[in-house]
């Protein structure tokens, strides 16, 4: 029992809820080694770049990027040597980038230089050979996105709602902020327009988290349903719905039962609906972006900037922190009025890209051709 489970991991889901168990002795891995046997390689090859380094000796790793690096604090540091040499992991990253320097493709101009039409030196996984090569076209230009269609195609609607959720890591969900708009025009009984909070401001988990989301969910299916009622149509907007839809659904189920709370086919409805829109899946879909996919990257070429010169999801979680005194002492004031501001200008920038992608201003966007 003891060497079965030594042979073995769990991978635990986010909800706790499950757990996937593999076979750490299965020889899957190039070569014919086994995960534990590739963790010790692995982990061997960090111990001597480690070494090296301590001691003065040769670099024995250079910088490459992946997605990871986005998160890591040291990223500065890379981001300057990669884009001194022109590295090509600017434009492609991790095993992308890997194909082409076995290619001798190790810049983005000696990428931006290939011709799109050919087939590329090597087989590149998750990316078209021709969107890589525009990318990197765009990238010494300085241009961070690229139509890949003359007219951009987004939802629009009567009455817009833009949605954002903050949450403190798995704890909970502690904030619900909108940004209601009536491009229709507004009628009298109408919510007032502009931005408004659902929060709980104890610390997560909490059942106050039930009272935030149920008036955040009473709110916007009542605005759905007043434009409904009023033969106007309706939309509601994120950024990457994965983190939205999982504690929509996720607070449905920990609530069940609650005041105000709904059914989990109720809220499954609203997700699975036309009028809730993605508008992350509407740029990776219609823009080619030389920096990042990610809102603060993209939210800059529609004109937007946000207040706080700090704002992140990763500096969020040391205001919140600060906000609910969750280490002790008193909660401050400041960092909660930080993470409204935060949260108001995060809804503010997707009504703002969706203006922008719908406006005259997106033909300034070249078109990918003309690349």
């Amino acid at each position: 029992a003891d060497v079965a489970a030594a042979a073995s991991g769990g991978v635990v889901g986010m909800d706790g809820d499950v757990v996937v168990w593999h076979d750490l002795s299965a020889e899957h891995w190039p070569g014919g080694r086994s995960t534990m046997a590739e963790y010790d390689a692995r982990f061997a090859d960090r111990v001597t770049v480690a070494v090296a380094a301590a001691t003065g000796g040769p670099a024995l790793a250079l910088p490459s990027r992946v997605t990871e690096c986005r998160r890591c604090p040291w990223w500065p540091t890379c981001e300057a040597e990669l884009a001194d040499g022109q590295d090509v992991s600017l434009v492609v990253r991790g095993e992308s980038a890997t194909a082409l320097r076995t290619a001798d493709v190790l810049t983005v101009s000696q990428l931006a230089a290939m011709d799109p039409t050919q087939e590329p030196p090597v087989p590149l996984p998750g990316m078209a050979f021709a969107d890589t090569v525009v990318l990197a076209r765009a990238w010494l230009r300085g241009l961070s996105v690229v139509r890949r269609v003359p007219s951009v195609p987004v939802t629009r609607a009567d009455v817009e709602v833009d949605v954002d959720m903050e949450s403190f890591g798995e704890a909970g969900a502690y904030m619900w902020g909108v940004l209601l708009s009536h491009p229709g025009g507004a009628r009298p009984g109408d919510e007032p327009a502009g931005y408004r909070a659902f929060a709980t401001w104890e610390p997560v988990p909490t059942d106050d988290e039930a009272r935030s989301f149920a008036e955040f969910w009473t709110w916007i299916t009542g605005v759905r349903d007043a434009a409904h009622a009023s033969g106007r149509t309706f939309a509601a907007y994120c950024y990457n719905e994965q983190a939205e839809n999982r504690w929509l659904l996720g607070s449905a189920e920990r609530f069940a039962g609650k005041p105000g709370i709904p059914p989990i086919a109720e809220v499954q409805a609203f997700i699975d609906a036309d009028s809730w829109v993605d508008l992350f899946a509407v740029v990776n879909e219609w823009f080619l972006c030389a920096h990042g996919k990610g809102l603060k990257r993209i939210a800059p070429a529609a004109g937007f900037a946000w207040r706080d010169p700090e704002a992140g999801g990763e500096n969020s979680m040391r205001w919140y922190r600060d906000a609910v005194a969750l280490d002790g002492g008193t909660p401050d004031p400041l960092q909660r009025t930080r993470l409204l501001e935060y949260n108001e200008d995060d809804v503010g920038a997707t009504r703002a890209l969706r203006e922008w992608m719908t406006s005259p201003a997106i033909q300034d966007v070249p078109l990918a051709t003309e690349l």
